[in-house]
């Protein structure tokens, strides 16, 4: 049998690094400051799916939504359901085809999901202040490049 390979030295960091700003980006304290820059409690996963309903190009539908989560049809269907029963989401009929519904933003979604963007801008701002242009542009095209093979490992599972 052969060794495992072991990870060389920047690898390790990069997969220390990239643990590290996923728990910090999720922690339980980064959520509060974003709740109260937002004005109000609300949850990621609701302003993920806000999102996800306002940069669709076209009626956007709960597959739509799961797609651009990243999440099965059953979890999309539970994230649009929370949505529309908050008031941040209308299911309306598809013009096209009676069985499908489309999801729009209504005023109050509309307006968390601009407030969140300026919220989720100011804090990247913060947090890059020290990084020139061009280390931005750098670490934002290495870290696209790295999500497109993350990508494309998943489409092959």
């Amino acid at each position: 049998m052969s060794p495992t390979p072991t990870l060389g030295a920047e690898l390790l960091r990069l997969e220390a690094a990239l643990t590290r700003l996923r728990r910090l980006w999720e922690s339980p304290a980064l959520r509060r400051e974003f709740q109260q820059r937002v004005g109000a409690a609300i949850e990621p996963a609701l302003v993920r799916t806000l999102r996800a309903v306002a940069n669709a190009d076209h009626g956007c539908g709960v597959g739509d939504v799961a797609t651009a989560l990243g999440v099965d049809g059953s979890t999309a269907s539970r994230l649009v359901d929370n949505a529309v029963a908050s008031g941040h989401l209308a299911r309306g009929s598809s013009p096209h085809d009676r069985r499908r519904s489309v999801l729009t933003l209504t005023d109050a979604g509309a307006d968390l999901a601009q407030r969140s963007t300026r919220v989720r801008q100011e804090l990247l701002t913060e947090l890059t202040a020290d990084l020139s242009d061009t280390d931005l542009d750098r670490l934002a095209d290495l870290l696209e490049r790295l999500g497109a093979r993350l990508d494309e490992l998943e489409q092959r599972s």
